[in-house]
């Protein structure tokens, strides 16, 4: 039986229980950072089951899927969710929670979100790398050899300069590089700008996969079993693949079917992060 509305101000250990997924995956995947007396940073509990609960309290989720899709049974020798979640042997309440605090994450990640540009600092030391990477040597008559030609250019409506000389490029490499070793935490140097953007759909997707394939990792156990009455082995990709279509993170109803489409995504961004501000979770 799903809850009505869950308990914030005061402790239960059923709803608790039921939210045991989410927690532990939050505190894996989104964990409050506090700095200690000494200026370290360490992680504690996750905050974002409380901000799930008030907004499922609130009708707020940001989900576009419904609980009786999500238990419905198998049709046309497609096996179901509710099967592969059975066979899996995953609590499918407990398991619903995390899928609703999941979809909503990855919402509020990828739609409508703030993204992360590089700070001055990164865009400078960026700068020493690209002229540093491209000397080759220094001649004692000419000075920099560079490995290919080289230009920088500023532009300023109706005016241009150009800089190609690598002598006067390796030296603003140098004057930023002894700039930046001076540089204080708290310097605007350190701070940079957002941009609104949505992210794309395999983003998205990307995102979700991520999210459930550090769940499965968590609970081990829920991997590589088996039904007993066929003995078909279950995949936790092919069940991640069915809940993408589910939640409508994308229409193509091959990933309802087989998950050759989510493999291929996870192959895509397996190495990248995802650089936006949360604005729902932080």
């Amino acid at each position: 039986m799903l809850i009505e509305r869950f308990q914030i101000d005061n402790f239960s250990n059923n709803e608790h229980e039921l939210l045991e997924y989410v927690i532990n995956v939050a505190n894996e995947f989104v964990p409050d950072i506090v700095i200690d007396e000494t200026g370290s940073p360490y992680k504690v509990e996750s905050q974002a089951p409380i901000i799930f609960k008030r907004r499922y309290n609130n009708g707020k989720l940001n989900v576009y899927f419904c609980y009786a899709d999500y238990i419905k049974a198998s049709s046309n020798n497609n096996e179901s969710i509710i099967d592969i979640i059975s066979a899996l042997e995953i609590d499918p309440e407990k398991f619903w929670y995390l899928l609703l605090f999941i979809s909503d994450y990855v919402s509020g990640s990828t739609l409508n979100t703030l993204q992360c540009n590089a700070t001055p600092k990164q865009e400078i030391e960026q700068l020493i790398d690209f002229i540093e990477q491209n000397e080759e040597a220094v001649n004692r008559f000419n000075g920099v050899v560079a490995k290919q030609e080289m230009k920088l250019t500023l532009h300023i409506k109706g005016r241009t300069l150009n800089i190609s000389n690598p002598n006067t490029l390796s030296a603003i490499a140098t004057f930023c590089k002894q700039g930046l070793s001076v540089v204080e935490e708290d310097s605007l140097l350190n701070v940079g700008t957002t941009t609104k953007k949505d992210l794309t759909a395999t983003k998205q997707i990307g995102l979700f996969a991520e999210m459930f394939r550090c769940f499965f990792n968590l609970y081990p156990q829920f991997t590589a079993k088996r039904k007993r009455w066929n003995n078909t082995t279950k995949s936790t990709l092919r069940l991640i693949s069915k809940l993408a279509y589910l939640t409508k993170l994308t229409t193509n109803a091959d990933y309802d079917s087989d998950d050759e489409n989510l493999k291929g995504i996870i192959k895509l961004y397996h190495k990248q992060k995802t650089d936006t501000i949360n604005t729902i979770y932080g």
